[in-house]
């Protein structure tokens, strides 16, 4: 009877062992594929790709599924403008900005909507790379910056290329029936290149020699700065970000209304080649700014990665765990809401976007 009683126990035992370890293993499978499930490229996944942390979440670019004349939208710089609703550059396209309308659950409704720049003067602008959104006494505005590098722009006589400076500072005004009103600031590179000596040889260089290229713009509440983060040149492990005060957001735009700071120097972790700034925003539900590096010229291996950086002087920043996909191009992050929930919104110099819940960026 005993025997028995104790054969009856070991049984249920190793039956419950049984039941308990197809649960668990039904509940990792669970995980494992809950967590690495793309769903448009936002859901956590397990990657060490570049080094990242194992529980890095993969970026994964949803296409815009439509063409700009004929080319990928080259989407450089983005900002919200409602809920929902977004507005980026492309930095080849120097007279207009671009709407991109999302539903509730992310997807794009309807198509991109071009949204001309009234009164900016043909090719008084171009390659505008960064975009950036300050709200000040009940008034909004956004800025709008040019890379300010070196371009090839004729072949003279002696087929010798004739290299001039993309230039410009935009701002820019939503009117209400949302049409864009632009200002250039005339003279803009040649004013940060006399305060900002550093930059001084850089700036008569051509990106891929390590030429002045900007192509991060943030707003900066604390120091009523612009800040510009610096893609070339990129020297020491080091990228910077430079601020310029602007006395008045709404004052007169021009040089005079301005005034430079000193450079700050970022100090990612070490990559395999030269790295700089390829975005920058500050982000008002983390009270810090997000920063994306990336190769700081065209050959450089150096990946996208994503950064905290708490806005303070000494630079320190804090890697996140987050990748992007292979072939994706994170030129431009801002936050917004997407029916009515918090999110990141990248989007993809290759062409597309992609959005993110805020509370990933805090972990």
């Amino acid at each position: 009877m005993r025997k028995s009683f104790k054969m009856s126990c070991d049984a249920r035992a190793r039956r419950l062992a049984v039941i308990r370890w197809a649960t668990l293993t039904l509940t990792v499978i669970a995980l494992l594929a809950s967590g690495c499930r793309q769903n448009d490229g936002s859901q956590a996944a397990l990657a060490t790709r570049n080094g990242a942390p194992t529980s890095a979440r993969v970026i994964t670019p949803i296409p815009f599924g439509e063409l700009n004349g004929g080319d990928n939208y080259n989407a450089s710089g983005v900002v919200p403008i409602g809920d929902s609703r977004f507005l980026f550059c492309d930095n080849h396209v120097a007279d207009a900005l671009y709407e991109l309308d999302l539903s509730p659950d992310g997807k794009m409704q309807g198509g991109l909507i071009r949204r001309p720049l009234q009164g900016v003067a043909g090719g008084s602008i171009d390659d505008l790379e960064g975009m950036t959104l300050a709200e000040e006494n009940g008034r909004q505005f956004v800025f709008v910056a040019s890379s300010l590098c070196l371009k090839n722009a004729r072949k003279d006589l002696e087929e010798k290329p004739t290299r001039v400076p993309s230039n410009g500072l935009l701002r820019v005004t939503i009117n209400p029936d949302h049409g864009l009103s632009a200002e250039n600031m005339s003279g803009f590179r040649d004013w940060l290149i006399r305060h900002e000596p550093e930059l001084a040889a850089a700036a008569a260089r051509a990106p891929n020699d390590e030429g002045l290229n900007i192509e991060g713009l943030a707003w900066d509440r604390n120091r009523h700065a612009l800040l510009f983060g610096v893609r070339a040149p990129a020297a020491e492990g080091k990228t910077l970000v430079i601020p310029v005060k602007v006395k008045d957001v709404a004052g007169s735009w021009t040089t005079d209304n301005l005034e430079a700071e000193p450079l700050i120097r970022l100090s990612p972790e070490p990559a395999e080649d030269a790295q700089g700034i390829r975005s920058l925003e500050y982000i008002e539900g983390l009270g810090s700014f997000l920063v994306v590096t990336g190769n700081s010229i065209e050959h450089s291996k150096a990946p996208f990665t994503l950064y905290e950086w708490d806005g303070q002087a000494a630079g320190a920043m804090r890697r996140l765990p987050v990748t992007f996909a292979k072939d994706m191009k994170p030129e431009g992050l801002t936050a917004g809401t997407v029916g009515g929930k918090q999110v990141l919104l990248f989007v993809d110099d290759a062409g597309g976007y992609q959005i993110s819940p805020l509370d990933a960026a805090r972990h």
